[in-house]
C-alpha cells in the first residue's frame, strides 16, 4: 500500500515548540509524520488555507471519557455523590451500559474532540485490564491519538500495566506506602507513565494528612516520583514548592471542579512558583472536552487571583508541554513530529479585527473558528 504523503498549506502556522508565528507555510507529512517545512509554494499542494493559521493540534492531559454514557445525569451533585468510587453515580452508570453503549459513547466523545482541535487525550481509565482495552477498541478508525492510563479495579498492576501506557490512580488515601512503591517501580520499570488524582477536594487532602502525617501531594511525589499530577485544586504553598523543586507538571481541571462546587485552582501560586501547568477537561460526564472553553476559564480565574498569564504560555499548556511531559513529538509542528495540525480561520466575526493569532486562539477561540483537522497525517472526517 502507498504510504499516505501529502503538503497542505496556510497564510500562517505557529512553528517548534517555541510555538513562533510565520507567515505562510507548506508542510509535506509522509505516513502520520512531518517530513519537510516550505517557506515557499512547492509543487503539487493539495490542500491550502486562506485567512487561516496552521495550529498545532491541542493536548487534552486530562479525561474520563467512558462516563460520556451518562453525559448530565450528575449535575447538581457533589463530586462523591458524582464520581467517588466505587458508589458514584458515575460507578452505576458505567456498570448499567453494555459494551457497545460504552464504545459509542466513547467515540462520540473523541469526535468532540476532534473536531475541537483535540488530537492527543490522556484518560484515566477504570475498570482494569477489560476497561483499557474497550477504549482501545472504540479508536478504531478516528486518527485520535489516545495515552490511556489504567487502574487497578479487579485487575492487578502487571495485567493492566501490559496493555495501558502507565496507571491512573484516584484518591492515593486508598493505598498504603509499600503499594504506592510498589505500583510506581511497576510502571517506572516498564518505561510507562505514573499519575494521579491530588487534593481535588480539601477533605482528600486533609485525609492524608491525618493518616499519613503529609499532604498526598508531598506524600505521592516522596513515594511515587509521578509523571504528573491532576488537580491540585487544594495545594497550599508547600504543596506548590513541592511540585516546583520536583518540576512535576501538574494539570488544572478548573471547569470540572467548578462543576461540581469545588473552589478554583490556585493558579497564581502555580505560575509565580513556576510549576508546570497543563489543562484537562476531566470527566465527560459533566464537562464538555473543549480547551477553547477551559482556556478562557483559566484566564478569568487568573485574573481574579490578580495574575495575567501570557497568551503563549497558555498555548503551551495544551500543546508543547504535554508532549515535553509525555516524552512524545506531539503539541508542535515541526520535522518528524507527528502530523497533528488544524486550520483556524482568522475571517470569523469572533476573531475579527484582531492581528495575533495566538490571542485570537486563546482569548477569543472556539471550534467555529477550526475549518479542517489532521490526525495522524490523515485529514479528519467527523463520523463516528
Amino acid at each position: 500500500m502507498r504510504e499516505n504523503r501529502r503538503i497542505y498549506g496556510s497564510d500562517m502556522a505557529i512553528i517548534g515548540k517555541e510555538l513562533k508565528v510565520v507567515g505562510k507555510t507548506y508542510i509535506k507529512v509522509v505516513g502520520d509524520r512531518i517530513a519537510r517545512i516550505y517557506s515557499s509554494r512547492p509543487k503539487n499542494v493539495d490542500e491550502f488555507y486562506e485567512e487561516c493559521v496552521m495550529v498545532p493540534g491541542f493536548v487534552n492531559m486530562h479525561t474520563h471519557i467512558a462516563d460520556s454514557v451518562g453525559r448530565e445525569k450528575a449535575y447538581g451533585l457533589n463530586l462523591e455523590e458524582a464520581v467517588a468510587p466505587p458508589s458514584g453515580l458515575k460507578f452505576k452508570v458505567l456498570e448499567s451500559a453494555d459494551e457497545e453503549e460504552l464504545i459509542y459513547a466513547m467515540r462520540t466523545a473523541m469526535g468532540e474532540m476532534l473536531r475541537r482541535g483535540i488530537t492527543t487525550f490522556v484518560d484515566f481509565r477504570e475498570g482494569g485490564v477489560e476497561g483499557v482495552m474497550l477504549l482501545r477498541r472504540s479508536l478504531r478508525g478516528l486518527g485520535i491519538n489516545a495515552i490511556v492510563l489504567g487502574r487497578p479495579d479487579g485487575s492487578s498492576v502487571e495485567e493492566v500495566l501490559s496493555v495501558a501506557d502507565g496507571v491512573g490512580l484516584s484518591s492515593l488515601n486508598r493505598y498504603d506506602g509499600h503499594e504506592l512503591l510498589q505500583i510506581a517501580e511497576n510502571a517506572r520499570s516498564r518505561g510507562k507513565y505514573v499519575a494521579f488524582h491530588a487534593s481535588e477536594t480539601e477533605a482528600m487532602r486533609e485525609k492524608s494528612i491525618k493518616m499519613f502525617g503529609e499532604s498526598d501531594i508531598v506524600r505521592g511525589l516522596r513515594l511515587m516520583s509521578p509523571t504528573f499530577v491532576v488537580h491540585a485544586t487544594y495545594a497550599d504553598r508547600g504543596d506548590l514548592e513541592a511540585l516546583a523543586k520536583s518540576g512535576t507538571c501538574v494539570v488544572l481541571c478548573p471547569r470540572a471542579n467548578a462543576y461540581f462546587g469545588l473552589g478554583p485552582p490556585p493558579i497564581r501560586g502555580v505560575v509565580e512558583l513556576g510549576v508546570p501547568f497543563c489543562l484537562g477537561t476531566d470527566n465527560v460526564m459533566a464537562n464538555s472536552p473543549d480547551l477553547f472553553r477551559e482556556l478562557d476559564f483559566v484566564v478569568r480565574i487568573a485574573r481574579m487571583q490578580g495574575i495575567t498569564i501570557e497568551p503563549r504560555r497558555l498555548l503551551a499548556s495544551i500543546t508543547s508541554l504535554p508532549g515535553s511531559v509525555l516524552g512524545m513529538e506531539i503539541g508542535y509542528i515541526d520535522l518528524g513530529a507527528r502530523a497533528d495540525f488544524f486550520f483556524f480561520s482568522m475571517a470569523e466575526p469572533n476573531v475579527a479585527c484582531m492581528e495575533d493569532p495566538v490571542k485570537a486562539i486563546v482569548l477569543r477561540g472556539s471550534e467555529t473558528n477550526i475549518v479542517s483537522v489532521v490526525a495522524g497525517g490523515g485529514r479528519v472526517i467527523f463520523d463516528v
